[in-house]
């Protein structure tokens, strides 16, 4: 959907041993898999599933929840994809309810969920 607009990856924090190839299989995506947890970390990343957006300038714009809950595909509950909206849109004064930004899965580094 956002073409070039956007560059996407996935970071992996398990004590699972995953190959990137797995994790793109898992989720039928071809994005790039990153198996550091230093960038959950500096992101302020505390817990799964989390999305985090950063800016042409490096800088955080977007952490919390992809979505409402966990299975929940709602369009207005769809914060990461009203999030990108925003960044794609210049949008810098965006606010976030408390679902949006209160994590709903399991704390890190460890889910033992």
């Amino acid at each position: 959907m956002y073409g070039k607009q956007v560059d996407f990856a996935v970071v992996v924090m398990s004590e699972k041993k995953f190959s990137a190839q797995q994790i793109k299989d898992r989720l039928g995506l071809d994005l790039p898999v990153i198996f550091d947890a230093g960038i959950a970390s500096e992101c302020g990343v505390y817990s799964t599933p989390q999305a985090v957006l950063i800016n042409s300038k490096d800088k955080l714009f977007y952490r919390g929840n992809y979505n409402k809950s966990r299975y929940c595909t709602d369009e207005r509950t769809n914060y990461a994809k009203i999030a990108l909206a925003g960044l794609l849109g210049n949008s810098p004064d965006m606010a976030f309810d408390d679902e949006a930004l209160r994590s709903y899965g399991c704390s890190l580094p460890y889910c033992k969920k």
